[in-house]
């Protein structure tokens, strides 16, 4: 099936799926905007099916546009050009085409960006998986296994996805060598290619001289003798090499330590007298003085007093002291490049001008975004069902508790407790069922991870963000996500330096919950540490509402953020499907003169300037009506009003001294209308005490 080279916004996509699923191609749906599927499990659906692509375009998926699944499934992969945000993945291409000659001709696409996706085979035998320029440079990424493309006829704003000239029409092409080189993971590697000659099970033996070589001898060593170049060491501990003579820009020669071996895997054909393959020390060591001759090599070795290991090196010129020097100066500028960025300077040029306070929450009024959140309550006070009805909103784009729409993002949730049956009646009690778009709630049931008190646990679930874009993540409980005793301190704060500092380094908000004590007003269950390495505690308590009405309670008892209201009332509201659960935002909580505060800044119409604090503060700093915090609160009481707009208009209908808040009053003069007499909101009172909260009316009290 064919498709026109020049792509119309407005053509069918429907035409392309099929075009694409006859190549072999699996398809998808993108939703309408964005860069991705709409579903959650879309490695999997991705189909080449005509009946499934008829039914996705026509029905489900009508104004969605295609994208294409990448990977062995599909026999492609795609090198993606970026040149969106300076990234100049176009300049970095033209550098590597220059040094080791351009791309053949296969199928390319242009981005909206101006960039492009060349569409290349996957070599037989060869694992090819995503990344994001860390092999081959700047702006260089690579979709394949597991990945997928956005393809035309595709639109995001006003330009399309495009096809070059008629280069659709040809079939992917073999990737140039040096591309693969650099992109390939390659197959797990065999054992040491040792012969089987008698004289190599000699070798072999414990007292042979080549099993006392392999032992008694380090790669690094050998290689940086040779001017071999350690470019990076992986997380799991594999050493990657760049060959003598080879800018290490260029791209890697060689591994140490593939599939957690001991051996070198080099592919490279530069250095004349070590093929491609695999080589234990040994292998190596013979290939290098002895032209590969594995027999003349351990006659050497076996000839000197081997006993004596430095006798041997110094017979053998394959360890120099300068060696060792270069290795612990390689290992500690990899060490410190590898980890300059996670020191995280601040960057004084934007710092002041960046806006923190407008729109900063993941879940209004509970979850704030970007921070590290705690919940506890007693056993069986209701606390993860109120956790999965926010997830699950947040993760739908549905109110959260009923007060806001929540911008829909991706959350990980993983749930230590609940089993199936418990999740999907809960869910169904929630008003979600089949018909729910929860894609973006990726439920982990009884995860089998690692303790997220370990760096293991903290690299897997950096894993899972990563691979899902994971916003906001949930651990339900603490005490089961852990391997430590919960209670302990030393395990309180060896979750926060290997996860929770690694998620509020990435911007990931997360919440834990937890356990109260037997007395629930001493707080969570074991140490006060896990007060300390959150910005905010919530405690839950079951409540009565009075007239038949019941709900939960929400304290903060912790709190590094000042514009966090000190308790929330819940109801559980029966609904036609169940339950749902809803704040009372009818009386906001705040401390005490923030409501007064609030009157000042509408009166002198403030809040006409955006609602951008920095530019709100600029106004009236000089003024010494309030501090900056006391602004910043009183800004948060405003959003959380149910009609901020009705409120303005009331207070403009009885203002009786619009002029007193001329923008240029002098400092003494401002701070005397900062005394004057302000009006409360409707259906709020306010008690004048240290712990002064603005509470709900009195016929309806919250009694925990």
């Amino acid at each position: 099936m064919n498709f026109p080279a020049t792509v119309d916004i407005d053509a069918d996509p429907i035409i392309y799926a099929h075009a694409y699923a006859l190549r072999g191609w699996r398809v998808l749906p993108i939703k309408p905007g964005e860069k991705r599927p709409p579903m959650g499990a879309w490695q999997k659906a991705a189909t080449v099916d005509t009946a499934m692509i008829d039914k996705w375009w026509n029905e489900l998926y009508r104004d969605h546009g295609v994208g294409i699944a990448t990977g062995r499934a599909s026999g492609i992969f795609v090198l993606d050009v970026d040149v969106a945000e300076d990234k100049a993945g176009d300049e970095t291409l033209a550098d590597l085409e220059a040094r080791y000659g351009e791309l053949p001709d296969t199928p390319t696409v242009e981005t909206p960006s101006g960039g492009a996706h060349y569409y290349f085979k996957i070599p037989d035998g060869i694992e090819i998986r995503n990344d994001a320029g860390r092999r081959l440079g700047q702006g260089l990424d690579i979709r394949g296994e597991g990945g997928q493309v956005v393809a035309p006829p595709t639109a995001r704003a006003v330009d399309a996805y495009e096809w070059v000239g008629e280069t659709w029409r040809l079939e992917p092409a073999d990737a140039p060598r040096w591309l693969i080189e650099r992109i390939a993971e390659l197959p797990k590697p065999e054992t040491p290619d040792l012969p089987v000659a008698p004289v190599v099970r000699d070798l072999e033996d414990d007292d042979g001289p080549a099993q006392r070589y392999n032992q008694r001898t380090e790669w690094t060593y050998l290689l940086i003798f040779d001017k071999w170049t350690l470019v990076d060491i992986a997380d799991d501990g594999e050493q990657r090499w760049t060959r003598p003579g080879k800018d290490p820009k260029d791209g890697i020669s060689a591994t140490v330590g593939h599939g957690g071996g001991d051996q070198l895997t080099v592919f490279t054909s530069s250095i004349p007298w070590l093929a491609e393959g695999s080589y234990s020390k040994f292998g190596y060591y013979a290939a290098r003085f002895h032209a590969g001759d594995r027999s003349e090599a351990a006659r050497t070795l076996r000839n000197e007093d081997y006993a004596d290991v430095e006798a041997v090196l110094a017979a053998v010129p394959l360890i120099a002291p300068e060696a060792t020097q270069a290795l612990a100066v390689v290992e500690d500028i990899t060490q410190i490049e590898s980890r300059i960025e996670l020191a995280h300077i601040i960057d004084w040029n934007t710092f002041w001008t960046d806006d923190y306070s407008d729109e900063e929450w993941l879940a209004y009024p509970v979850v704030p975004k970007g921070r590290a959140i705690a919940l506890y309550a007693p056993a069986k006070a209701g606390k993860s069902t109120v956790v999965l009805a926010i997830a699950a909103a947040v993760a739908s784009g549905r109110k959260v508790l009923g007060v806001r729409t929540a911008a829909p993002a991706t959350v990980l949730y993983l749930d230590y407790e609940m089993t199936s049956a418990d999740l999907q009646e809960r869910l169904y009690e929630l008003g979600y069922g089949p018909d729910a778009d929860l894609s973006r709630l990726k439920y982990a049931l009884l995860p089998s991870l690692p303790p997220m008190d370990t760096v293991e646990g903290a690299r897997a679930i950096l894993h899972l963000v990563e691979h899902y874009e994971a916003d906001f993540v949930v651990f339900d409980t603490f005490g089961r996500a852990v391997e430590g005793e919960e209670d302990h301190a030393d395990t309180v704060r060896a979750f926060y330096r290997h996860t929770g500092l690694t998620l509020k380094s990435k911007g990931v908000t997360y919440l834990r919950t937890d356990h109260s004590g037997k007395d629930v007003g001493k707080g969570m269950r074991g140490s006060s540490a896990k007060n300390d390495d959150v910005d905010l505690v919530w405690k839950l308590t079951r409540c009565d509402l009075g007239n038949g009405r019941n709900g939960v309670s929400l304290e903060r008892t912790h709190s590094r953020i000042s514009w966090v209201q000190e308790k929330l009332t819940i109801e559980r509201v029966a609904t036609g499907f169940g339950f749902d659960y809803r704040i009372d935002n009818s009386s906001p909580s705040f401390a005490n003169g923030t409501a007064g505060h609030m009157d000042q800044l509408i009166d002198g119409q403030y809040l006409s300037i955006e609602n951008q604090t920095n530019k709100i503060w600029d106004e009236i700093r000089h003024l010494g009506l309030m501090t900056q915090t006391e602004m910043r609160v009183a800004l948060r009481m405003f959003k959380s009003l149910e009609d901020p707009d009705g409120y303005i208009k009331g207070r403009s209908r009885h203002a009786t001294n619009q002029d007193a808040w001329p923008h240029e009053a002098p400092r003494d003069e401002a701070k005397s209308h900062a005394s004057h007499a302000v009006s409360i909101p409707k259906g709020v009172e306010v008690h004048a005490t240290d712990t002064t909260r603005i509470i709900g009316p009195r016929d309806a009290p919250c009694v925990t």
